[in-house]
């Protein structure tokens, strides 16, 4: 019943998205360009940031005025709440400058210093040359995750802000009958939207397997036309706004509007983030029994591509022979990838050549390889862009059929 819901709500939505949504989104993206080279030239201005004047630092601070807030609320007060409320908004976009300041900062550093020597072992070109003493170098998953943070808990504070304000907001609905309910309701959908996301996100960053996602090429996985950072942000500026003057009695109802139009933008943040794809990997015993860090750094990053990633291990080449290896060799490589947490599934015994019925049969939405590893994928998935290659430098993009005759073209 909730799958046939949300087939009829995703075109309505959808509507709604391209005819006021993207239409704002120019101005929106004008006004906070200016506003961010604006910030810029100012920070830049002043010569350096203090360094305990971090995003982390703004985000964490913006995020303890909900106690102010919730009290002053409490005592009948609203312009002072309303105030904040914008404050930490402001706060939001303050510190995404600020965190590319830094970032900018510590760019420069590095290009400075010809001698640098890579600290990442996920880094491409890592080699580690034994100099005698002890060297630490911190995981997969511990880097990635220090990089991610601050992304995360900017997302999650927003949350943990605004989401009690609603909650305070419900006892002081005021009118009766059709409107009382609509505004229930509104803050209601945004209360239980907001939640979902936060625990789609913490869910995805305590899982991340260490090495970031594939950045997309020539291929688009949403079927919208607003961009998903697009959504996120016309929803984050309604909501705030709208809870801004929601707490003002004289444009109550105008910040009620603002509320309303932001739910269906609540809506389909939280539907792409749990959207399932299924990616398909293909691993052959004669080519991949050296199941080694090149191999799990493969699978992190396909499985980065979807939801769900499912393994197949098979014995036969694409043009049909099969390998005679011992058992051993299968079971071990069967074992190998059934160890690796980044996948959910294994299928043993696939065959040499993936055609649309398999991926149809188990539910595969993508076949994943490395360059040059295409040929198990069958002409046909090559022509429907089903097959994605993964480069090393860290892009995705589906191989054409036309690559397999000339090889696959580096942008």
């Amino acid at each position: 019943m909730l799958r046939s819901l949300m087939t009829m709500l995703d075109p309505l939505v959808e509507k709604y998205l391209v005819t006021a949504i993207a239409p704002i989104m120019k101005y929106h993206e004008k006004f906070y360009n200016k506003l961010n080279c604006f910030l810029r030239d100012l920070i830049d201005s002043k010569g350096s940031l203090p360094k305990w004047f971090t995003a982390n630092f703004i985000t964490y601070a913006r995020t303890t005025l909900i106690v102010p807030c919730l009290l002053l609320l409490a005592r009948g007060h609203r312009l002072i709440p309303a105030f904040i409320v914008i404050s930490v908004d402001f706060g939001d976009f303050l510190d995404g400058v600020v965190a590319r300041y830094w970032m900018d900062l510590q760019k420069k550093k590095d290009d400075h210093d010809n001698n640098k020597k890579l600290k990442n072992p996920s880094q491409s070109g890592f080699e580690f040359t034994d100099q005698g003493s002890l060297t630490v170098f911190p995981s997969w998953a511990t880097e990635h995750r220090n990089k991610s943070y601050g992304g995360f808990i900017d997302a999650v504070c927003d949350k943990a802000f605004v989401v009690p304000c609603w909650i305070f907001l419900l006892s002081s609905v005021s009118g009766t009958g059709i409107l009382r309910f609509v505004q229930n309701k509104t803050l209601f959908w945004l209360i239980l939207a907001e939640i979902a996301s936060g625990c789609v996100r913490f869910r995805a960053f305590y899982t991340a397997g260490g090495i970031p996602a594939p950045a997309m090429k020539g291929l688009d996985f949403s079927t919208s036309a607003v961009k998903a950072d697009h959504i996120g942000k016309a929803k984050q500026t309604f909501e705030m706004v709208g809870t801004c003057l929601y707490m003002l009695p004289f444009v109550r109802w105008i910040g009620l509007l603002l509320l309303m139009a932001s739910c269906p933008l609540a809506y389909e943040s939280v539907r792409r983030k749990v959207k399932k794809r299924s990616i398909y990997v293909h691993l052959v015993l004669e080519n991949d029994s050296a199941f080694n860090h090149k191999t799990m750094k493969f699978l992190i990053q396909a499985r980065g591509l979807g939801s769900k990633l499912t393994v197949g291990v098979s014995s036969a080449s694409p043009d049909g022979d099969i390998n005679n290896k011992s058992k051993t060799d299968l079971t071990d490589i069967i074992l190998n990838v059934c160890s690796c947490s980044s996948v959910n599934e294994v299928i043993a015994g696939a065959p040499g050549k993936i055609d649309q019925e398999f991926m149809t049969t188990h539910g595969l939405d993508f076949f994943v390889c490395l360059p040059e590893k295409q040929e198990p994928a069958s002409d046909e998935l090559l022509q429907q862009q089903k097959c994605l290659v993964i480069s090393e430098d860290g892009t995705a993009k589906p191989v054409m059929l036309v690559d397999m005759m000339m090889g696959i073209k580096e942008d």
